[in-house]
């Protein structure tokens, strides 16, 4: 199985990384997402954001990817065993193992507006994103714990680490993943919760929980067959990961005159076709991933491997130090250099410290939490563990 967890975490530490590229494109070229001309920096901002070229920084897209991801990890130990202690395991655990590595984020960032470090205020004027600051948050210590503490997990709050709206999503959605499991996980009906959940969901990021643990299911619940080995084509995989990526790429802009118009069937609905193309990419490309052993086998090395280790830390520290670190970078070479030769010393420079930052941050916070709680949840559920293993060996004694 460790194979499996190294490919999955290695396309979850790509995302990551496509998450940070997208908040350096936010800032240095905001043209991308907001569509206006006159903010536009480089020759390629306008094009780029309209074809599938904005993959390289579609953050949403990564986001859906977590998601996605999300839904199967959690849920496929449960349905290759059918045992319920690991999911009474992981529902002990997912607050604390969200809650620690994002609360010190939270922390460090409150300390940047403490001590007057935060500096995208004072390049906005030169690069034109209309990004709020993230820094303009009272500096209140108060203020901060609720935030850390609860907003950020119950209200979607994103106070002080604006990449922090998707922890409420990810503890909401793993406790629909729990109590999903624990309910009808064992009951052939469950094909139609996941039909009535889809429907309930379609157009928003829980889709993405709901799909994840539909092909976790798909694949380990029948002992007998993998269904979906059904589909294990080399022409399939090729085809899914297409239509993956392109229903990935739908853009942050309008889509008129663009290819991706024919996706849109109601002009001015409220159907969130941004979040609901994207979870379904997700979906596809993970599909993809599942069927093939030549993408398992590239997302398994080495280099893919560390960087889904350090992936939640890379996603936690990454925004503090655009805003802090690399704006200061910015203000100073742009005072001497071109507004390209800025932007491109400033990513070179910036992201080798973000890097080294979240190597850290996953060594002293996110892999001592994961151990901390392993243990903890271990030695509270050991009653149960035991209480299995003896019904077990009844039954084969019987």
């Amino acid at each position: 199985m460790t194979s499996k967890i190294t490919y999955l975490d290695g396309l979850r530490g790509l995302a990551a990384c496509i998450v940070v590229v997208s908040h350096f494109f936010q800032v240095f070229a905001p043209s991308v997402f907001e569509g206006k001309a006159d903010i536009a920096h480089f020759a390629f901002e306008s094009f780029a954001a309209r074809t599938p070229i904005n993959l390289l920084f579609n953050g949403n897209f990564s986001v859906c990817l977590f998601f996605v991801l999300s839904g199967y990890v959690l849920s496929y130990r449960y349905f290759r065993t059918k045992d319920p202690l690991p999911v009474y395991s992981s529902a002990l655990r997912r607050y604390l193992r969200l809650a620690v590595p994002a609360v010190l984020s939270v922390v460090i960032a409150y300390l940047v507006i403490c001590f007057g470090f935060g500096y995208y205020d004072d390049i906005q004027g030169m690069t034109l994103s209309s990004m709020p600051d993230p820094f303009t948050a009272s500096a209140s210590f108060s203020v901060m714990i609720q935030e850390a503490f609860y907003h950020t997990f119950f209200t979607y709050g994103m106070t002080y680490n604006p990449v922090l709206w998707t922890m409420t999503y990810e503890l909401f959605g793993s406790f629909l993943i729990f109590g999903f499991l624990l309910l009808v996980g064992k009951f052939k009906l469950r094909f139609l919760i996941y039909l009535a959940l889809c429907w309930v969901f379609i157009d928003s990021y829980y889709l993405g929980f709901v799909l994840g643990m539909l092909l976790s299911d798909l694949r380990y619940s029948d002992r007998e067959r993998n269904w979906l080995d059904t589909i294990r084509r080399p022409w399939v995989n090729v085809l899914l990961l297409i239509a993956g990526l392109y229903l990935g790429s739908f853009p942050y802009l309008a889509v008129d005159g663009t290819v991706y118009a024919l996706l849109v069937w109601q002009t001015g609905a409220s159907f969130a076709y941004f979040q609901f193309y994207h979870v379904i990419g997700a979906f596809m490309v993970l599909l993809a991933l599942l069927n093939s052993s030549r993408m398992q086998a590239w997302f398994s090395s080495k280099p893919f491997a560390y960087l889904g280790k350090i992936s939640f830390s890379l996603y936690l520290v990454h925004f503090t130090l655009l805003c802090s670190f690399g704006s200061y970078l910015f203000l100073h070479l742009h005072d001497i250099l071109p507004y390209g030769v800025s932007v491109v010393l400033t990513v070179l420079i910036t992201t080798p410290v973000i890097f080294m930052c979240a190597h850290f941050y996953y060594r002293w916070v996110d892999a001592v939490t994961l151990a901390v709680l392993a243990r903890w949840s271990k030695r509270l559920l050991q009653p149960m563990a035991d209480r299995n293993k003896q019904r077990l060996r009844k039954g084969a004694e019987e």
